[in-house]
């Protein structure tokens, strides 16, 4: 008996390889990481390593002299100086470090909440759904890193209140609420949760987003900075990040890896990717018509307006509680079309993809769904762990350009492409083929 209760479970034995491996590998980037500021102060090289080095650059004059927002060197609120300010007490290289070890800490808080929201759901997800997950979530978590951006820092509030937010206390709700617009506050993109919620109405989760913004971009950096040069800095902020994107801004990044940007390369003729530094690469067009600018802006924002469309169609039966596995499926649709719409996503954002893989792995690992259902779902996990796989540096197998080309035609598109296809054919009516004999790689057998 004894022998027995000390036995780790298959998923015990899953978290405890999956937690050494991660602490492993973010050590290892974040002495990369590092290093490389090291190398940029002894060359003098003016080059940042990276986003977050650049932060910290840009970062003390606004909080030491009260420098204004003129461009989108920064491109998050004020709140989110007084996150960045007490890493500049540190040198750059320890700055550096300590913020892709951060890091690692938001991974297992997002992933413990992701897992959080399909057991409220009422799905354990198996050891395979979890590990094909994390085949997929691995590269872009580990760009995020590499990059130093805020990405996972934007997803830990943002998972913690979609889980808060599920819970039927009213009390839970608004807390969600108040955790999403957290979100928010250190990037937009999740904004597109608040109509979500509003569409469901969920009122006590909307409240509660509204009262998180006030404390996200008002009260809190008011406390921190004083209330005149906050809002001074909010107002510098949404004239250069928000406005030119409410009044109909042209598209002006072409080599990312959403909607508009694929669009626009295959329509106008600007760069797929353009002529690398050292001139010996040219730049590459792929399109197939030649728009202009203002007409291809008008293709984008019709077909962003369509999908968003279908996506509010889809989702639009009430639920009576959140703990349900429509709900899972109708975040991880939100999440993808968060990264669709944005004009500014590149590899390192699909990070927030995890809400979309939850819902395809909550899928693998429900028992009650039918046979072909479930393979459909191990099928699309498979084929995003391989896409995702080809935006790293394998992809100059196919040449020195290879890893250029994989971003140009949107593998990681792609990927989140055939993981929507299986969230929005899957049916919970639907009854289990008792004539289809159960595969081992999808059996419940991985399940706890």
């Amino acid at each position: 008996m004894n022998a027995k209760s000390n036995t780790l479970s298959p998923l015990q034995l899953a978290v405890g390889i999956i937690l050494a491996v991660g602490l492993i590998v973010t050590i290892v980037a974040a002495f990369q990481a590092r290093a490389r500021v090291i190398h940029r102060e002894k060359t003098g090289s003016t080059r940042y390593v990276n986003d977050f080095d650049r932060w910290m650059v840009v970062v003390p004059p606004f909080i030491q002299h009260h420098v204004p927002y003129t461009s989108d060197t920064f491109p998050t609120p004020p709140v989110t100086l007084a996150i960045f300010g007490p890493l500049t007490w540190f040198s750059p290289p320890n700055a550096e470090f300590i913020w892709a070890m951060c890091k690692y800490i938001f991974s297992i808080g997002i992933f413990w909440a992701v897992y959080r929201i399909a057991r409220q759901a009422g799905v354990k997800l198996s050891v395979t759904a979890i590990l094909l997950i994390l085949a997929v979530w691995f590269w872009p978590a580990l760009q995020d890193i590499q990059e130093g951006q805020t990405n996972l820092l934007m997803l830990l509030p943002l998972t913690l209140g979609l889980c808060a937010a599920q819970l039927d206390a009213p009390g839970w709700k608004w807390l969600g609420g108040i955790l999403i617009a957290f979100a928010v506050c250190i990037k937009v993109t999740p904004l597109v949760f608040f109509i979500y919620f509003l569409w469901k109405r969920q009122w006590h989760v909307a409240g509660g987003f509204l009262a998180g913004l006030l404390l996200g971009l008002l009260l809190i950096p008011a406390v921190i900075f004083g209330w005149s040069q906050n809002m001074a800095w909010l107002r510098q902020w949404t004239r250069i990040m928000i406005v030119p994107y409410l009044s109909g801004g042209h598209l002006t990044y072409f080599v990312g890896q959403s909607i508009p940007v694929f669009i626009a390369r295959l329509i106008r003729h600007v760069p797929a990717f353009p002529m690398h530094p050292d001139k010996l690469h040219p730049a590459h067009y792929v399109n197939v018509i030649n728009v202009s600018g203002p007409v291809s802006d008008m293709i984008i924002r019709m077909v962003l307006i369509t999908i968003g469309l279908i996506g509010l169609w889809w989702s639009r039966k009430v639920l009576p509680t959140l703990r349900d596995r429509r709900y899972v499926l109708e975040i991880g649709a939100v999440a993808a079309f968060m990264l669709w719409a944005s004009p500014r996503t590149w590899v390192p954002h699909f990070v927030t993809l995890i809400l979309t893989l939850l819902a395809v792995g909550m899928i693998l690992s429900d028992p009650r769904m039918a046979y072909i259902t479930r393979r459909r779902a191990l099928t699309a996990l498979s084929a995003a762990a391989f896409l995702m796989f080809l935006t790293t540096d394998v992809a100059k197998i196919f040449g020195p350009d290879g890893h250029r080309w994989m971003l140009t035609i949107g593998v990681s598109l792609w990927a989140s492409v055939g993981l929507m296809l299986v969230i929005f054919t899957t049916r919970f009516n639907e009854p289990p083929l008792p004539s289809a004999a159960p595969d081992a790689a999808i059996s419940t057998a991985g399940n706890p």
